[in-house]
């Protein structure tokens, strides 16, 4: 098995190369491919789809919050170090084990004017804490039960119990101004009037084909070293990859691995890569055979050749991990080991299951991406190897979620995808939406079925005890690699394009925060 993924994952490989290569070439001979002149003083960066809308509070998708990330503040903002900085707040501190009190910076401005104080905090709080919003945010921060204005420049957070995590989420959670927005109107906000206190300020957005920015002059850090910031929706990664070779855009993301050396050796681009948490599971539905057997869920994991999978199809850009929990993230036990790759045991377990002569499944996957269709289709390739005749059901990422929020996720036995943790380096970020099972949540409300489990992550977010807390998160990756609710694959690393004459690298959590961009003269 291991030497035909290697065969065709190197024909697909080439064939996806050649097949960008030959697009860009039609393009020069057709004279598609025209040199574009860089605007003055502007960052162009492409997406290969377009946000929902430009409200923060109602964004899970990384698209959207990356599209808007460089317009609004929150009260902490963590530098390309990942250590926090003071933003919106300037001094932060416990009061006790359920109260958080911010200092919050004077003198800051919205877009449209309004001076940011403790009421737009409050609002922005409370707003997606109430059901009504219908924030997919809200199980970030649910575990505050109180916003308290102390005075006009400080606020204290209160939590229901001891909350960990609580500056981990703040650190993206934008604020937003309380007046504009009940003047204009949700809907509004949301399409043509968002204000934020971010280096960038809204100019125009063409659902589908731009958004564009321009710097805040009055915005409290100093303006932003390139005044005008244009994010272009381009689907088509041959598009995206010759507009960045002739000048037309500065950054993309999301490069499909193959891609990279072309990239890296083009006289006006470079590659900038950082190990990120996205991780990429497929969550079993244990409530169902034929993953309601745990031999089969373990069999599953044999199955599997994860490192053949990151050296050939990611270019090695990627990390194995034993479960779900990153190293990066608080919580993570180095001492746990993953599964191996053995086929063989993985034909005894679906044997000793009861599944001699295997069984076929249905797998979903929400994938965008080439690189990542094609991780879907070897896994399946390798499930169906041992026994798991697998069919693969591809949907686009956004439709994919849509279908969960309406109880459409457990229509198959399993599903693919990925999880970035908010950019939350703590293991609860993706302990918590994976496994956990209640009700209004997410992967783990379809799928998961682990004893004790939910109890488990309840007492690990529940306490400041950090030793408490890692002795807890130990038990939970033992538990998992035991019960084998998911396939355990690997974390990626972030892979960004970009132009030479742009200055910026890629970050450990994922943002694009381009208020760091320098353009090159």
């Amino acid at each position: 098995m291991k030497e035909r993924l290697t065969m065709r994952t190197a024909w697909t490989i080439r064939g996806c190369r050649k097949g960008v290569l030959l697009l860009l070439l039609m393009h020069v001979l057709l004279g598609g491919l025209v040199a574009v002149a860089a605007e003055p003083d502007t960052i162009v960066m492409a997406l290969n789809r377009d946000q929902d809308n430009m409200d923060p509070h109602l964004h899970f998708q990384r698209t959207g919050i990356i599209m808007n990330i460089n317009m609004y503040d929150s009260l902490l903002h963590k530098n390309p170090q990942l250590a926090y900085e003071p933003s919106l707040a300037t001094a932060w501190k416990t009061i006790d084990d359920t109260t958080w009190e911010f200092t919050l910076r004077q003198g800051v401005k919205f877009h449209n004017g309004d001076p940011f104080t403790a009421e737009d905090v409050q609002f922005s709080f409370e707003r997606v804490l109430d059901p009504a919003t219908k924030s997919p945010q809200y199980g970030n921060i649910r575990a505050i039960k109180t916003v308290k204005i102390v005075d006009t420049h400080t606020v204290q957070l209160i939590t229901d119990k001891p909350f960990p995590l609580l500056l981990e989420r703040v650190v993206f959670f934008p604020i937003i101004p309380k007046k504009h927005f009940t003047q204009v109107g949700a809907q509004a906000f949301a399409e043509s009037a968002p204000a934020g206190t971010g280096p960038y300020k809204f100019v125009e957005w063409k659902r589908d084909q731009y958004l564009k920015l321009e710097r805040f002059a009055e915005h409290w850090r100093g303006a932003a070293p390139v005044k005008h910031l244009v994010i272009r929706v381009i689907p088509e990664t041959s598009t995206q990859v010759a507009e960045l070779k002739t000048g037309g855009v500065d950054i993309i993301r999301n490069l499909a691995p193959d891609l990279i050396p072309d990239l890296k050796a083009h006289a006006n681009t470079y590659v900038s890569t950082a190990p990120i948490l996205r991780t990429h599971y497929l969550a079993f539905d244990m409530r169902e055979p034929p993953f309601d057997k745990k031999e089969v869920r373990q069999a599953a994991n044999y199955a599997v050749d994860r490192k053949a999978i990151v050296d050939k199809l990611m270019g090695g850009l990627g990390l194995v991990l034993p479960t779900v929990v990153h190293p990066m993230a608080f919580g993570h036990d180095a001492t746990v080991e993953g599964y191996q790759y053995d086929p063989k045991k993985a034909r005894e377990l679906l044997k000793q299951a009861g599944f001699p002569n295997g069984t076929d499944i249905t797998i979903h996957a929400g994938v965008s991406e080439a690189f990542f269709r094609q991780i879907a289709e070897a896994i399946a390739e390798m499930f169906t190897e041992v026994g798991l005749r697998t069919n693969l059901k591809l949907w686009d990422p956004g439709p994919a979620w849509d279908k969960f929020f309406r109880g459409e996720g457990k229509a198959t036995h399993g599903y693919y995808g990925t999880w970035g943790y908010y950019s939350t380096f703590d293991a609860d970020a993706i302990l918590h939406p994976l496994y956990h099972t209640e009700p209004g949540g997410w992967v783990g409300k379809w799928y998961a079925r682990v004893q004790g489990l939910d109890a488990l992550i309840e007492a690990a977010r529940s306490t400041l005890d950090k030793d408490k807390r890692l002795s807890t998160y130990a038990t939970v990756q033992r538990l998992l690699k035991d019960e084998a609710p998911s396939l355990f694959l690997f974390a990626q690393h972030d892979m960004l394009g970009i132009n030479k004459r742009l200055d910026y690298a890629a970050r450990g959590d994922e943002w694009i925060w381009l208020y760091d961009a320098k353009l090159r003269k």
